[in-house]
C-alpha cells in the first residue's frame, strides 16, 4: 500500500468519529458540556426572629455622704448588705448579684468670688448587676429601692435560648434565598437544582438596654417592667444551581 493511500485511510478514519473521555462516538452524536459558572445565580437572603426577652439585668446603685471618708464607706457597707440580704431573701442567688463598680472620691463647693474650692465631705457609691426573670424584675425593683438603692443604673432585657433562635433566623434567611432564586428564574425554563455555596452570617443578639431610672418613691408597688421584643438576625449568601 502506498504512502498516499494510507494517509487517505486515517484522515477518513478521523473524521467520521468524534474521540471523548477515551471513546469514539458517531459523528452524527451531540454533545454539549455544561459550563457550571453559567448555571449558576449568586442570591443573599435574610432571616429574622423576634422575641420577648425572658431575662433582666438589673443595674441598682446605692451613693451615700458623709464628712468622714471612713463613715461615708461604712454607710455604703450596711445599705448594699442591707440590699444583698434582702435580695436573697426573695430567692435571688448569689452568683446572680455581682458588683459592676464601688468607688469613694471628695466633693467639693467651688466659691465663683473667690475663686477658691472647699472640700465638703466625701461621696461613696456602689453598683449591682442583678440578674432575674422578666417577671421577676419589678418586685426586685422595689426590694432595692426600699433597702437603700438610690437609683438604677439601666436595665438590660436578654434572652436565654440564643443559639436556638440563630439557627431559626439561618432557616428563614435560607428560605428568604431560595424564595429570591425561584422568582428570579420565573419565566425561565430553568428550575433550582442544587446549592454549589453557602456563607452565613449571623448577628450577634444585642440585649436591649434601658438607663437612667431614676428610684423616686421607696414606698411605691411593684415597678411595672416591661421588656418589648428582641430581633435575632441573620444573613446568608448562597449560590444556587440551575438547570
Amino acid at each position: 500500500m502506498s504512502k498516499r493511500l494510507l494517509v487517505v485511510l486515517v484522515l477518513t478514519v478521523l473524521l467520521g468519529t468524534v474521540v471523548i473521555g477515551g471513546k469514539a462516538l458517531p459523528r452524527e452524536v451531540a454533545v454539549a458540556q455544561s459550563d457550571e459558572m453559567n448555571h449558576t445565580i449568586s442570591v443573599s437572603g435574610t432571616g429574622t426572629v423576634e422575641v420577648n426577652p425572658d431575662i433582666t439585668y438589673l443595674n441598682v446603685g446605692i451613693t451615700v455622704e458623709n464628712n468622714d471618708p471612713t463613715q461615708a464607706m461604712d454607710d455604703l457597707t450596711v445599705k448594699a448588705n442591707a440590699i444583698v440580704e434582702a435580695l436573697k431573701e426573695v430567692g435571688v442567688k448569689k452568683e446572680e448579684i455581682k458588683t459592676t463598680g464601688l468607688s469613694l472620691y471628695p466633693v467639693y463647693s467651688w466659691d465663683k468670688d473667690t475663686g477658691k474650692q472647699t472640700l465638703e465631705g466625701y461621696r461613696a457609691s456602689e453598683s449591682f448587676s442583678i440578674k432575674a426573670e422578666l417577671s421577676n424584675a419589678g418586685k426586685l425593683l422595689t426590694i432595692a429601692s426600699k433597702n437603700g438603692a438610690t437609683d438604677i443604673q439601666g436595665i438590660v432585657f436578654d434572652v436565654s435560648n440564643k443559639d436556638e433562635l440563630k439557627l431559626k433566623a439561618i432557616e428563614n434567611a435560607m428560605k428568604d434565598a431560595r424564595a429570591k432564586a425561584d422568582a428570579a428564574l420565573i419565566g425561565t425554563r430553568y428550575k433550582v437544582t442544587g446549592i454549589k455555596t453557602i456563607s452565613v452570617e449571623s448577628a450577634p443578639v444585642y440585649p436591649v438596654v434601658y438607663r437612667d431610672m431614676l428610684v423616686k418613691e421607696e414606698g411605691a408597688a411593684n415597678v411595672p417592667v416591661e421588656g418589648g421584643t428582641i430581633s435575632v438576625d441573620a444573613n446568608v449568601s448562597v449560590v444556587f444551581l440551575f438547570d
